[in-house]
């Protein structure tokens, strides 16, 4: 399981992901952890917030608001680098790809 953690202290191959939205938002969520080559797979049910840590080289994240109302909005941050995304409405997705 994905690893929920509030350390300040991060390492190169650290990669955060932040689901945050509307109160209430829910969503279902593939993602795939590449470390070498090992690849690992989780998936979730959550709410909004919710946030994940994993020490890995990339990560793969497929996601999609289940819930009728609300917003949903992710970010993926790496070594200095963010990417965010966002979406509303029920069965929106957003795929990213982190490296």
């Amino acid at each position: 399981m994905p690893e929920r953690d509030n350390r300040a202290a991060s390492s190169e191959n650290e990669i955060v992901i932040v689901f945050e939205g509307e109160p209430n938002t829910r969503f279902q969520a593939t993602l795939t952890v590449h470390d070498g080559n090992q690849a690992i797979t989780h998936e979730l049910e959550e709410s909004v917030p919710s946030e994940y840590r994993f020490q890995a080289e990339a990560l793969e994240a497929h996601i999609r608001q289940t819930s009728r109302e609300g917003a949903l909005s992710v970010e993926v941050r790496k070594h200095g680098s963010v990417s965010r995304s966002s979406t509303h409405g029920e069965n929106s997705e957003i795929r990213l790809r982190i490296r």
